[in-house]
């Protein structure tokens, strides 16, 4: 089931894909910090894949809380894939860059800040990847070596 939100007049730099499969319990903090960037120029397009957890009640609990979220998708039956997902919600994007948020992440309210500029500054980068930290359930960044213990 496809739901356009709102419709934006201009294109916005930046597509921010979130598909989800049975995260609500980082959906929440997911969502924040998207729509808490320093940097606003972004759609948001959320793709749950038939997820049979409480999802689908945050991300409607969002709905109408943002002006930034341009689709919501519901699968009717899960896909078994995160790259069909993605598929989908390159086919939707309206911005020069995409950002595809997963779920069960969070980040820096100064992400996009800091990557647009990189990517403004750099004009034959295609994609650009960036350091990520491993969080346990408290939220404290874990060692790098956290799994060779």
């Amino acid at each position: 089931m496809s739901e356009t939100n709102n419709i934006r007049k201009e294109k916005p730099l930046v597509s921010i894909i979130v598909p989800n499969y049975n995260h609500e319990q980082f959906l929440v903090q997911r969502l924040d910090t998207i729509l808490n960037q320093t940097f606003q120029d972004f759609e948001l397009i959320i793709l749950d894949d038939h997820s049979t957890d409480n999802s689908k009640d945050i991300i409607e609990r969002y709905r109408m809380a943002s002006e930034k979220i341009s689709h919501i998708i519901y699968n009717e039956e899960n896909s078994g894939s995160p790259f069909l997902q993605w598929q989908k919600g390159l086919s939707l994007v309206t911005g020069e860059f995409v950002w595809i948020a997963e779920s069960y992440d969070y980040s820096d309210l100064t992400f996009l800040e800091k990557m647009i500029s990189l990517l403004k500054n750099n004009s034959l980068c295609n994609i650009s990847y960036c350091c990520s930290h491993l969080v346990d359930e408290g939220g404290n960044i874990m060692p790098i070596d956290w799994d060779r213990n």
